[in-house]
C-alpha cells in the first residue's frame, strides 16, 4: 500500500492547538508562478514535493524537484519556488516552532540541529530515493493519516502527531550524521561570495555601488547575475534579510526603533513599510510575537 495518499479533491490544513506546528497538504491544478514569492518562515519548514515541474532556490542554491523529495529550511534561509504552470502542483508543507520540543527534551538533545546548523543554502534537500529507504515516506504517511480530516482531532491524536514529527527530525539527524543530503548545483562563486558578504554585513552600508566596487564588477552585471542565480534582486534580498534580523532582535526585547537601525535600515519609515509589506503586520506586533 502506498504510505502517502495523494490529493483527494480538497486542500487540508491543520494547526496545532499550541501553534507548535502547522500542516498543509495542497494542490494547484494550474499553478501561477507569480503567486510564489521569496519568503522565510518564523520557524523551520519541511517541504515534500509530490507532483509538478520546477525547482526550489534556497539562498541562491537551486534544487531540482522530484516527487517525494524533501527540502528543509530554517528561519534564516530565504527561499523561492520556481514552478511550471504546465502541470498540476501538489505538496505537503510542515511549519515547525521550537515550542514543539519541550515534552521530548532529553539530556540536551536538539532535534532541530540538522535543520538549524548548516551553512545557508547548503544540504537542504533529501532525494526521493533516500526519503523512501530511510522510512521518511512512511512517517509522512502516518502523519497524514493523523492530521487529515478522516483522523480524530483530539489532544491525544495531536500529541501522537508531534511524536511522529520528532521521529522525522531524528531521521534527518541520523541521515546527516551518516551521509550528506543531496548537494545542490551551487550558484556562481561570485554570487555566493556576495551572499556571504551581505549576511555578514547587514547592519552596514550595502548599496549597489559599494557591492559593485567590493567585488570588482559593474552594477548591471551584479544585478543581472544575482537575479539569474537566486530568483530575487539584490535589494530585495537585503531587505528580506534585514527584516528577518529585526524580527529576531525584537523577539530578544529590543524596541522596533532599536531593531530598525541595528538591522541596517536608514530610516524608520523605510523599515516600517518594508516590515509591514513582507510580514503583513506592524513592527510593534512583531515585537509581541504576533
Amino acid at each position: 500500500m502506498e504510505p502517502l495518499k495523494r490529493w483527494n479533491g480538497r486542500n487540508h490544513y491543520y494547526a496545532a492547538a499550541d501553534a507548535s506546528f502547522h500542516y498543509h497538504h495542497a494542490r494547484d491544478e494550474k499553478p501561477d508562478p507569480q503567486h510564489f514569492k521569496p519568503h522565510y518562515e518564523q520557524g523551520c519548514e519541511i517541504y515534500m514535493f509530490l507532483s509538478g515541474s520546477g525547482s526550489y532556490t534556497v539562498e541562491g542554491s537551486p534544487y531540482e524537484l522530484e516527487p517525494y523529495s524533501l527540502l528543509m529550511m530554517n528561519s534564516n534561509e530565504l527561499h523561492v519556488l520556481n514552478i511550471s504552470e504546465d502541470q498540476p502542483y501538489e505538496r505537503i508543507v510542515l511549519l515547525l516552532n521550537e515550542s514543539l520540543l519541550p515534552p521530548f527534551l532529553l539530556n540536551g538533545v536538539d532535534f532541530f540541529r540538522t535543520i538549524k546548523f548548516r551553512k545557508l543554502g547548503e544540504n537542504n534537500q533529501i532525494p526521493a530515493e533516500t526519503v523512501r529507504s530511510s522510512g521518511l515516506l512512511d512517517l509522512f504517511g502516518r502523519l497524514q493519516r493523523l492530521l487529515e480530516p478522516s483522523g480524530p482531532r483530539t489532544a491525544e491524536n495531536e500529541f501522537v502527531a508531534k511524536c511522529v514529527i520528532v521521529q522525522i527530525l531524528s531521521t534527518f539527524n541520523a541521515l546527516a550524521e551518516s551521509e550528506h543530503p543531496q548537494a545542490s548545483r551551487k550558484s556562481s562563486d561570485k554570487v555566493h561570495a556576495v551572499l556571504e558578504y551581505i549576511n555578514a554585513n547587514l547592519e552596514e552600508d550595502l548599496s549597489l555601488d559599494l557591492l559593485a566596487e567590493t567585488f570588482y564588477i559593474t552594477k548591471y552585471h551584479l544585478c543581472h547575475t544575482f537575479k539569474e542565480a537566486t530568483g530575487y534582486s539584490v535589494n530585495q534580498y537585503i531587505t528580506f534579510k534585514r527584516v528577518r534580523m529585526a524580527d529576531g532582535l525584537m523577539l530578544q526585547g529590543y524596541s522596533p526603533t532599536q531593531a530598525c537601525f541595528m538591522s541596517g535600515f536608514n530610516t524608520y519609515s523605510n523599515f516600517f513599510k518594508s516590515y509591514r509589506k513582507l510580514t503583513g503586520r506592524s513592527p510593534r506586533n512583531g515585537r509581541n510575537g504576533g
